[in-house]
């Protein structure tokens, strides 16, 4: 019998230990469709972006390679000043009734 009926697939993550790599991961999807997108719109290509940014398009790459999740916070804001955007990091809390993370 599946131990998993029933179960969220949050919580299967979560019982595989894998829960923060998939939010990593489909965070950096978005963030690699959005640059791609503005790149588009731009009329950017990966040298240029990289020129811009004054890095390798190597690093470039990185950006918009949706499995590399290790991306720092300094090339992000260098990346969205070179894009012309705003880049918005921010906490809160995971249960907003409490102010608290939930209890597991």
């Amino acid at each position: 019998m599946n131990k998993h009926i029933g179960s969220t697939l949050q919580s299967l993550y979560e019982e595989l230990g894998e829960l923060e790599e998939v939010r990593a991961m489909a965070a950096k999807k978005v963030l690699a469709m959005d640059v791609e997108r503005r790149m588009k719109k731009l009329g950017l290509t990966t040298t240029s972006l990289a020129n811009r940014m004054g890095t390798s398009r190597s690093q470039v790459h990185r950006i918009l390679n949706e499995d590399d999740t290790g991306v720092t916070l300094r090339v992000l804001l260098r990346l969205a000043e070179v894009l012309g955007m705003k880049l918005q990091i921010g906490l809160e809390p995971s249960d907003p009734k409490r102010g608290r993370p939930r209890a597991a």
